[in-house]
């Protein structure tokens, strides 16, 4: 009998039907609620023998916690696991990769995708953001190669997922589960038992009620930073201080003061603000096992965290996404309401309600229906290669999305023989000018100031150009002294006059206090005239920096030391011609973009209005044949529009790669520090916008800047590295703010060292660049992710009541 009390793991047998598809070598759609199993049936295939024969399994999820999760959990198993997820790359060969599916993007575009390809979370194709990616993923790879295992708990209509993978040549089957193996209630707020009257406040009830009433541990979304941690402070306030979770002294740096408090009474707060070691190394791993009785997270907790509890609660259907208020999706709150009721340890899952909180019924599956978008850098590098093998780089795009899910007939633009003609818009691309010296107006990318002489200099005057020195505005504006004419055999231009003394009766100069403080002179102290001039002026070089004196003129009593300017040094750019320009006139214009194609028989054509074709030609991404240009090329090995701007940056032959390697941690930083002083990170998006104008194409450039691109956040790593968050005394910035900027700033310098060549200026040194910005000591004092991984407690699950609570 004893031997019966073992606990054993028996296999669904909806678990058991979908690993035997997966054996007898067919793709596998899996919809089933959320805490089901759903990934247990990839565990079962794994430890199968029947895994190997497909060589690699990668198995992507949205997020990097996720990944991060799933990574340590099978690597505790023993397994042999790597990771994936631009952050963090480590044991890229090993049998089993946890990844984040952008990272996967290059390699099956190189036709090398794994044996075996698991997509957690399927339904981002109806992402309008990463939509695409997950798409692609699912329609590229060659069902010959690869195994799809797809996953889901909230898509309405996977019979078309099925039908669409068929449509592709695969042999696809759908394994559907309706019933939940932990059953969800909704538990309203009024039959919580009541509690000690000294318990006062909405959120203080709540929490003591839900603990007494064995509902614990509750998950409580929050919508906004600051709600999380007040109401976790509210929920503290009935619950008795426990002790029994150990904290390292050593280890309470990592977390807030007010955190360490709350997690005295198994209460916690998680948000995006929070440190990497606090969330990964604290919360979670706490949560996760059993030890906290209220946890209140953001919304993003939803899909970027793999823990469940027993009840659930909902506070806003509202939630900030950047600098936009959003509401919460149907399939958001059924991914939340999933998260109640744990397999094994809950007969019952509880979704607690209040009057105007969501219900179970508001959470339902998502109907996915993708609008008619085209992964762009996916198309370019798809018909890059394509040039590259000989091929019809337009017939291969249009095959690309034929293939894909979106219902929408997808219009390249490469059909259309319109011969409309395409004036550039005020918003369209510019060009910045200046006026050459020969009264030409000419491009001022690429030309830099310098100090030159003024004698070698050019200056308007009276909208000529002339010799600097007899422009006498510009004279005057030169140092200190009096405007004044210097006539000499050649000429005549303008010079300073300064005071330097007093004719004495007998002709000498007696020299000005000024003068004698600056050579430490006698006040009895004469000089002859010639004396002045050759011996005195010169020691007084360093008041008019490079001026030279010239000659002493008699003002009535006053002797005037005459200065030539010439040698003075000014900052003047240089144009076509040889000439330095001091200020040159400057204006910017709008930029024609070539719009056209090249037909197989040599006649033009114009792509129609709002294409893709159009919108390349006019960025500049493809020439008349449709072969992508080295902007392009550039473009194609990122995602979204970050490729654009790094692009354009790249052909400032002027923008030092030093500084854009770091500048380009803007690409992805986000409104949050937009508040500080850019002080030079700006280059990268003035760089962006000479190219394209103030331009929006939806997905890719926003006001002529890739989305998600924030000013400053540079300055705020810089800042943080130099002086920690000491540096932010006056802004509401946290150091999950500043450590998430970093991650993502890395991440981004690790994808261009490992992305493949470009054939394109200066893309071989910004690798080179970014692979020293990793290496320098700056980028020590961040976190290093692979190590820094969740400190696991090792207690018991830890799930009973409160009994001092109930004494009370």
């Amino acid at each position: 009998m004893d031997g019966l009390l073992l606990p054993l793991n028996i296999p669904d047998l909806w678990q058991q039907e979908a690993v035997r598809a997966l054996r007898e070598g067919r793709d596998v759609v899996v919809d089933a609620p959320t805490g089901a199993g759903k990934t247990r049936i990839f565990e079962l295939f794994v430890e199968s023998r029947h895994a190997a024969r497909l060589g690699q399994a990668v198995y992507t999820v949205p997020t990097r916690a996720l990944a991060n999760d799933k990574w340590t959990e099978w690597k505790n198993r023993g397994w042999n696991v790597g990771i994936a997820t631009g952050d963090i790359a480590h044991n890229l060969h090993a049998a089993v990769v946890v990844a984040t599916l952008e990272t996967q993007r290059e390699r099956i575009l190189a036709d090398r995708a794994p044996g075996l390809l698991v997509i957690d979370e399927y339904q981002m194709i109806a992402d309008t953001k990463r939509g695409l990616n997950y798409e692609l993923a699912i329609a590229l790879p060659p069902a010959a190669n690869t195994q799809l295992l797809l996953l889901s708990g909230s898509v309405r209509n996977p019979a078309e997922i099925v039908t669409w993978l068929q449509k592709l040549g695969r042999d696809p089957v759908l394994i559907q589960v309706k019933e939940r193996p932990v059953p969800l209630d909704e538990f309203p707020m009024e039959r919580l038992p009541r509690v000690p009257h000294q318990i006062e406040g909405f959120w203080a009830r709540l929490g003591a009620g839900v603990v007494i009433a064995g509902l614990s541990p509750l998950l409580i979304f929050a919508p906004r930073r600051a709600d999380a941690e007040r109401i976790a402070r509210k929920v503290a306030e009935a619950l008795p201080q426990d002790s029994s979770i150990p904290i390292d002294p050593a280890h309470e740096k990592h977390l807030p003061r007010d955190l360490v408090r709350l997690l005295r009474q198994r209460v916690a707060y998680h948000h995006s603000g929070l440190s990497y070691a606090a969330r990964a190394g604290f919360i979670e791993p706490l949560a996760k096992n059993g030890h906290l009785h209220v946890i209140v997270a953001t919304t993003g907790l939803a899909a970027g965290i793999n823990f469940s509890v027993r009840s659930v609660l909902v506070s806003d259907t509202t939630y900030q996404d950047g600098p936009f208020t959003r509401e919460l999706r149907s399939d958001e709150l059924l991914q939340m309401f999933g998260r109640a009721g744990r397999r094994g340890l809950d007969d019952a899952g509880y979704v607690l309600t209040a009057q105007n909180s969501p219900r179970l019924h508001d959470g339902s599956p998502r109907q996915i229906r993708r609008i008619n978008q085209i992964d762009w850098p996916t198309l370019l590098r798809i018909m890059e290669g394509e040039f590259s093998r000989g091929g019809d780089v337009f017939a291969r795009a249009a095959e690309v999305c034929e293939r894909l899910f979106s219902r929408q007939t997808i219009r390249l633009g490469f059909e259309s023989h319109s011969e409309e003609t395409h004036e550039p818009s005020r918003y369209g691309p510019t060009r910045a000018e200046f006026l050459n010296s020969k009264g030409e107006w000419e491009p001022s990318r690429n030309v830099t100031a310098a100090s030159k002489p003024v004698a070698q200099c050019l200056a308007q005057r009276q909208e000529r150009w002339v010799e600097a020195r007899r422009a006498p505005l510009l004279v005057d504006s030169l140092g200190p002294g009096r405007l004044c004419k210097i006539r000499d055999e050649r000429s005549t231009h303008y010079g300073k006059e300064i005071t330097v003394g007093n004719y004495l009766p007998s002709g000498e100069i007696k020299p000005a206090g000024w003068v004698r403080h600056q050579l430490h002179l006698r006040k009895d102290e004469v000089f002859a005239e010639g004396e002045f001039l050759h011996a005195v002026a010169p020691l007084l070089a360093t008041t008019w920096a490079g001026a030279q004196p010239h000659a002493i003129v008699r003002r009535r009593h006053a002797a005037a030391l005459i200065l030539d300017v010439g040698g003075m040094p000014v900052q003047a750019q240089p144009d076509s011609h040889g000439k330095w320009l001091i200020a040159p006139p400057k204006r910017r214009i709008a930029v024609s973009a070539e719009i056209g194609y090249a037909s197989a028989e040599g006649r033009m054509m114009n792509p129609a209005p709002g294409s893709a074709a159009r919108a390349w030609r006019s960025l500049g991404l493809v020439d008349d044949k449709g072969i992508p240009t080295a902007r392009g090329r550039v473009f194609c090995r990122f995602q979204a529009g970050e490729g654009l701007v790094i692009a354009a940056a790249l052909e400032d032959a002027k923008y030092p790669l030093e500084d854009l390697v770091c500048h380009l941690a803007n690409l992805r930083g986000g409104p949050r520090f937009s508040e500080l002083d850019s002080r030079g990170s700006e280059r990268l998006a003035v760089a962006s916008r000479d190219i394209y104008g103030h331009v929006d194409y939806e997905g890719y450039l926003n006001a002529g800047l890739s989305e998600g691109y924030g000013e400053a956040t540079w300055e705020a790593i810089e800042t943080f590295l130099s002086a920690g968050m000491r540096g932010f005394p006056d802004h509401t910035i946290s150091v999950g703010d500043i450590e998430r900027a970093i991650l993502e700033w890395q991440s981004l310098l690790r994808h261009i060292i490992h992305a493949p060549p470009a054939d394109a200026p200066r893309w071989e040194d910004l690798q080179q660049a970014a692979h020293a910005a990793l290496r320098e000591p700056r980028g020590t004092h961040t976190v290093d992710w692979a190590n820094h991984l969740p400190i696991q407690f090792r207690q018991p699950r830890r799930v009973e009541k409160m009994t001092r609570l109930e004494k009370r």
